[in-house]
């Protein structure tokens, strides 16, 4: 059982933001490469040890436009790919090809979560690969700068929520060079903690519990984001009518974002 409340939008994170720089719409595509290993020790309920772990690659091309009160992020599928362990069904990847999402960043540099245009089932199942890969970024910021941001986002799911809170701590590192581009590194360490209950076979379950994580992302002197890569791993606990106890839960999550042109 994949946790969808921990999957890639739950405890990934960063909330990133490119600096509001000029009028001109700006369009970038991106490859992300993202892999999650979960096991779940269900001894407790006189089960086995359940393990998955797989990979997704994807491409995508983002077009920021400006915006009364900020820009409007619009997010296009040019493709996406898993191993053959992904849970989500391949025809499922395969019609997520130009799945459309749109989403908005504020004056201040702060994103709104990504929303899809039209909702269908390729879009839901994929809206949590995607909604943690565009990090945030203060606008006008140089080398030395650091900063903190608390977030916190629910998924709802009829009678059932999870709400996930990160603190995270940002700092303008260094100048660096990613992808043979120059850029300011910024680094960013963050801890979250999760609770909620969400459905599954088995019946509603409560799920809680702490991660933490951290990583490093790259912005260009004009402004535009250029990749980062980032680790996070969470240990949490399920419990529910299937089991007289809670069962541990380990998840560990890693991503990769490069600015192809």
């Amino acid at each position: 059982m994949l946790l969808p409340a921990t999957r890639y939008t739950a405890l990934a994170a960063a909330a990133l933001v490119l600096p509001l720089l000029g009028r001109a719409p700006t369009t970038t595509k991106y490859r992300i490469d993202q892999s999650l290993s979960q096991e779940m020790d269900a001894t407790p309920a006189g089960g086995p040890r359940q393990k998955i772990a797989f990979t997704t690659s994807s491409f995508v091309t983002v077009s920021l436009a400006d915006s009364a009160g900020g820009k409007v992020m619009r997010v296009v599928v040019d493709s996406l790919r898993g191993d053959s362990a992904v849970p989500i069904p391949a025809a499922v990847l395969d019609s997520a090809r130009g799945a459309e999402f749109h989403g908005f960043v504020a004056k201040s540099g702060k994103p709104s979560g990504l929303q899809p245009v039209r909702p269908n089932p390729a879009a839901v199942q994929i809206q949590g690969l995607l909604s943690d890969f565009f990090p945030w970024i203060k606008a006008g910021l140089k080398v030395g700068d650091s900063w903190t941001d608390t977030t916190a986002k629910t998924d709802a799911t009829g009678n059932d929520s999870v709400t996930v809170r990160r603190v995270s701590a940002y700092k303008a590192a260094a100048s660096a060079t990613w992808n043979a581009r120059k850029a300011v590194r910024i680094t960013e360490d963050f801890t979250s903690s999760v609770a909620g209950t969400q459905p599954t076979p088995s019946g509603s379950a409560r799920i809680e519990g702490t991660g933490s994580g951290k990583g490093s992302y790259y912005v260009s002197p004009d402004g535009r984001y250029l990749g980062g890569d980032w680790q996070q791993q969470s240990s949490l606990s399920i419990s529910g009518s299937f089991a007289k106890q809670p069962l541990p839960i380990t998840i560990v999550q890693k991503t990769k974002v490069i600015a192809l042109k």
